[in-house]
């Protein structure tokens, strides 16, 4: 990890600057600051020209552009003061040498969010138009011949024609080292968002082929360029934008090194805030909801959601990231899978984990029902993390899981709206009423009503009419999602002596907890037997431990015991109930 040992200074201590991506104003008016000041010497000690830095989203990467822009900006003697006491500073004269020293490009695409091709373009014109009014200096000076000059205003006033508009970016670089003798550092934060944008409303080959054509007159062999860092979510296929671009580094999720460390939270950061704040008791907490991730071999917590968490304080832990954004393009993405999606997103919602091929390099245009692109987008997004991996046949299998209970809650909604999709609403409230009432002879009658007409929907069955339990978990796992309000709903967690199938703690303290425990009716097997076997795990693993530690003064026991279609729900009061229903 690219650390120097840390020096406690007061610009760590704040108020959490909620959506706050300025740093000039963020250290001047004394917000919470995670020193990642280092990233500056990631930059210069890097051998590439152009660094392309992809992370999911709202993991810190305008702020660490904008700070990036404060330090290197010439003309900018306010901003040296800025990091007074930052561990870039303390690397060396080596590095602080070059605060201050270049004309300094910053483009920002993040709000490039259109429905149309004429509508992107338009926006592409006034951020561009804004940069060179930034820059109206060089019209000042003899900088500028007459026809460069008008160019410029042409530019400027959002007049230029397709083709200036595409060499824009490259004639700025060079006027500007002409009229400063430096080179540039240019500098674009979520270089994707428009392509994201392209691919969702069909201007995908249009928003290509102005990125590749505005983009490669920029980076590729140009003397004027210092050092290019473009932030973004995705690497999208090199032969779609970066073709011929030898200079480019990309330092993704999956790798190890200098910038593992420089976007998001590492745990040691976690602590220290949490400390500043006087929470240190809540950090397993924030572990549990928004640890998870993990960029090469460095254990990252989203920054979004501890930011939000530590403001928002008394306030128990809610789902701060996944509700930033209408994730209509993962749910989009699950649904366009089909069976094989379907029953991969039960494995992870049941505790379980997938294999895939990750794709670096994903082609947007063809990634809709090819489930390899769907989780590695997923992956690169935020949505999963990498646990293990494998190579067969010289190609390179990447075990994926669900980083955190905030990322399980979005999955669980997206279940609920497929679920909701086949049945009835009121079917599934009855449900949910009467397990939260503690009626469990109602329970057991509305969840085998669901099993009878979503089972088939979910294409569980093993060829003889049976599904492992692991399916009915995950089933029932998305029928308790609409839950996630008023319950935290956990599977497959250490708890006791073992592992909870489903354990739920009311966020209300001193209300009932649930435990859940699933078996399948194996052949020879009978459902009286089963059913107690159920309760005895449960008692004997003493999993109802984490809900009373929790506060729970009363915890419903349900032994599940499923035969193909059919099911049985016993619980620690009563015998069991039979639902068999024609």
């Amino acid at each position: 990890m690219n650390t120097i040992p840390d020096q406690r200074t007061k610009l760590h201590v704040g108020k959490p600057p909620i959506g706050l991506s300025d740093f000039p104003r963020l250290i001047r008016e004394e917000y919470a600051y995670v020193d990642k000041s280092l990233l500056i010497r990631s930059v210069l000690d890097s051998p590439a020209q152009v660094l392309l830095l992809p992370r999911p989203r709202r993991f810190g990467k305008t702020l660490n552009l904008s700070m990036l822009r404060a330090f290197f900006e010439r003309n900018r003697p306010e901003n040296a003061d800025l990091f007074r006491g930052l561990a870039i500073e303390r690397a060396g004269e080596e590095y602080m040498a070059h605060r201050g020293r270049y004309p300094v490009v910053f483009l920002t695409l993040k709000d490039v969010k259109t429905r149309t091709w004429e509508d992107c373009l338009g926006h592409l014109r006034q951020v561009i138009s804004e940069e060179f009014k930034r820059h109206e200096m060089l019209l000042e000076g003899e900088f500028l011949d007459t026809q460069e000059q008008k160019l410029f205003r042409k530019v400027r006033a959002c007049e230029c024609a397709g083709h200036e508009l595409e060499n824009s970016l490259r004639n700025l670089l060079t006027w500007l080292e002409r009229a400063t003798g430096e080179q540039v550092i240019l500098l674009i934060d979520e270089y994707d968002t428009p392509i994201h944008a392209g691919y969702q409303s069909d201007f995908y080959e249009e928003i290509i082929g102005f990125m590749r054509n505005w983009l490669s007159g920029a980076l590729k062999d140009h003397s004027s360029l210092k050092k290019g860092v473009l932030t973004g979510i995705l690497r999208v296929a090199r032969e779609s934008i970066f073709s011929g671009l030898n200079n480019l580094e990309v330092a993704g999720i999956l790798e190890a090194g200098a910038f593992a460390d420089k976007f998001g939270f590492t745990e040691p950061e976690v602590e220290r805030l949490l400390a500043d704040s006087a929470l240190s008791e809540k950090l397993p907490e924030a572990r549990e909801w928004y640890n998870g991730y993990l960029f090469g071999e460095t254990v990252i917590y989203n920054p979004w959601s501890v930011l939000n968490f530590i403001h928002k304080q008394p306030a128990p832990p809610a789902a701060h990231w996944v509700n930033t954004s209408s994730n209509d393009l993962v749910r989009e993405l699950l649904e366009s899978g089909g069976g094989d999606i379907r029953a991969d997103l039960e494995a992870l919602l049941a505790g379980g984990s997938l294999e895939c091929q990750v794709m670096e390099d994903i082609p947007l245009r063809d990634i809709r029902g090819d489930p390899d692109a769907i989780w590695s987008l997923l992956l690169f997004s935020g949505y999963l993390k990498p646990v293990g991996t494998r190579t067969r046949k010289l190609k390179v299998f990447h075990e994926l899981a669900i980083p955190n209970l905030e990322v399980e809650i979005l999955y669980g909604r997206i279940i609920d709206h497929w679920l909701t999709r086949h049945i009835r609403s009121t079917h599934l409230d009855d449900l949910l009423d009467a397990l939260t009432h503690g009626d469990v002879p109602e329970f057991a009658k509305h969840l085998q009503t669901l099993v009878l007409n979503m089972l088939s929907y979910h294409d569980t069955a093993d060829g003889k009419g049976r599904a492992p339990e692991v399916v009915y978990q995950s089933f029932v796992l998305g029928l308790l999602a609409n839950l996630g309000d008023r319950y935290r709903i956990r599977s497959n967690i250490e708890s006791g002596l073992g592992r909870a199938d489903i354990l739920m703690s009311p966020t209300e303290p001193g209300g009932r907890g649930i435990v859940m425990e699933f078996k399948r009716l194996g052949e020879g097997e009978e459902m009286e037997e089963q059913l107690q076997a159920a309760l005895d795990q449960i008692e004997e693993k003493q999993y109802p431990a984490t809900l009373r530690a929790e506060g729970c003064r009363e915890v419903l026991k349900l032994a599940i015991v499923f035969d193909g279609k059919q099911l049985q729900v016993r619980d620690n009061r009563t015998s069991p109930w039979p639902t068999k229903i024609s």
